[in-house]
């Protein structure tokens, strides 16, 4: 991983600390963009937040934070829309997929992208990803292989019973820096810069629930102080 690439990245952050997009994605982008993590109705059922709002008498916005949106203001006149929460740490592969499929037309390098994993998962120990150089930054530290995008959605590990079970990255980029991609352990919501071009792509997506984002804005729970109440 070239040491300029590292530079730019902890150079453009902003603190940690912070709790805002620019402390996961470098500002130096024309946009922003927050994609949602879906809840689900079962296996492979993705439920969208908007559903999940519209059922529980919420309010959906920007700065939403599924802690406050599933539950319920009233009792509800309709059955509960999911079963299980949004998954934290990335996106699942379905919405990495599409992501990726959208991303690779936004950037001149699509194959020769940084994929990145967050160190803390016990999975790597054993996996082709341990001897993997390490990007150190405020608060955080990835494990970073270079590719083609396709490796991206094919991140994981395989389990004792054989399956593969796909592990999403929590960071990626492109060398020619045209975009960036973040989420985090403790984070449903993955968080994107990027051109106005692709920004505007994204708010379209049918497979991605996405809201525009600002550098500014909080990605911690007090974020969302229409639905605290």
């Amino acid at each position: 991983m070239p040491e300029q690439d590292v530079a730019w990245i902890a150079a453009n952050r902003r603190p940690f600390s912070d709790f805002a997009v620019g402390s996961l994605v470098p500002v130096v982008f024309d946009g922003y963009a927050r994609v949602l993590h879906p809840a689900w109705a079962g296996p492979g059922v993705p439920v969208r937040w908007e559903t999940v709002a519209k059922w529980a008498g919420r309010h959906m916005h920007s700065l939403a934070q599924w802690d406050f949106l599933f539950r319920p203001k009233a009792e509800p006149s309709d059955p509960t829309p999911f079963v299980a929460h949004p998954n934290p740490g990335g996106l699942p592969p379905g919405q990495l997929a599409a992501l990726c499929d959208l991303l690779a037309t936004h950037t001149s390098t699509p194959d020769l992208c940084f994929v990145g994993v967050w160190e803390g998962y016990a999975w790597l120990a054993d996996s082709e990803w341990a001897a993997s150089p390490t990007l150190r930054l405020d608060e955080r530290t990835f494990l970073v292989r270079q590719g083609p995008l396709d490796i991206a959605p094919a991140v994981g590990w395989r389990a004792s019973n054989g399956v593969f079970v796909i592990e999403p990255p929590t960071i990626l980029w492109p060398t020619d820096r045209s975009w960036f991609v973040a989420s985090d352990p403790d984070l449903d919501s993955t968080y994107i810069g990027g051109s106005d071009a692709l920004i505007e792509s994204l708010m379209s997506h049918p497979d991605l629930e996405g809201w525009r984002a600002t550098a500014d804005d909080l990605v911690s729970i007090g974020s969302d102080e229409i639905n605290a109440g």
